[in-house]
């Protein structure tokens, strides 16, 4: 290799690592000895089963009301504003990654579509704010993704995306209970949450929920403080347009 390949070989070498920094490293590595919940992952690490779901409603009505008379896709709505309450919930940012536990800075949401063949796909959107921005890529990136074919990847644990969270929409059920298909043999501490069919009950639209999180990052309180934020925001539709400011 002469000199002017070797200095290139060095260029691409720092740029490679610029790019890991800049895009990659999102996140911080927790110090385990000093972490509150420590005991609590080492007590579920090695669980059989260490996921625990939590299905409830949240009343959708004033968010639904706001975006009818706005003119604003519902569905994007409350995708935006689940995505500002992930990231308000520190639990729902750590991951489990061989063996250390991530923090990760901005967690985005990786939902599943369906495209004209109806088949499943899966669509990563970006943390984004304001909301007029989210959802002009959220559309964006419905259509590419749609137009794709599924293509199935190797489930390990340093190719699956980590600082998101995986979700999906069953507008055809009104479910109150609720399991995710898991590949057993990878360790994967990503949150998963569901959204159902809506329902109108005595004067209001309920909507169904089912949040699924890895025991040894948070506890039923983590999840039910994740669920006020959420509710309070969904009786908040302005934070739509203060966003946008």
């Amino acid at each position: 290799m002469n000199y002017n390949g070797v200095i290139t070989f060095i260029w691409l070498i720092f740029l490679y690592y610029i790019f890991q920094l800049l895009f990659i490293m999102n996140f911080e590595k927790l110090k385990l000895a000093t972490w509150s919940r420590y005991e609590h992952h080492k007590f579920y690490q090695n669980a059989d089963q260490p996921w625990f779901n939590i299905c409830c409603n949240v009343n959708v009505s004033i968010l639904y009301a706001y975006c009818k008379k706005n003119k604003q896709s519902f569905f994007h709505a409350y995708m935006y504003l689940t995505q500002l309450a992930i990231n308000s919930c520190e639990p729902f940012k750590y991951r489990i990654v061989d063996d250390e536990v991530r923090i990760y800075q901005d967690i985005a949401i990786s939902i599943a579509v369906t495209g004209e063949d109806e088949m499943l796909r899966f669509c990563e959107l970006s943390y984004l704010l304001p909301f007029s921005e989210f959802t002009r890529h959220a559309k964006s990136m419905e259509k590419l993704v749609k137009a794709k074919p599924f293509t199935a990847i190797n489930p390990s644990v340093n190719s699956i995306r980590q600082d998101v969270v995986h979700m999906s929409v069953l507008p055809w059920f009104d479910f109150t209970s609720f399991s995710n298909a898991r590949i057993t043999n990878t360790l994967n501490s990503i949150p998963k949450v569901v959204f159902g069919k809506c329902n109108e009950k005595e004067g209001e639209l309920l909507m169904p929920l089912s949040v699924e999180v890895h025991h040894g990052m948070m506890d039923g309180l983590h999840v039910s403080r994740f669920v006020e934020k959420l509710q309070a925001m969904f009786d908040s539709p302005n934070l739509l347009a203060e966003t946008d400011h």
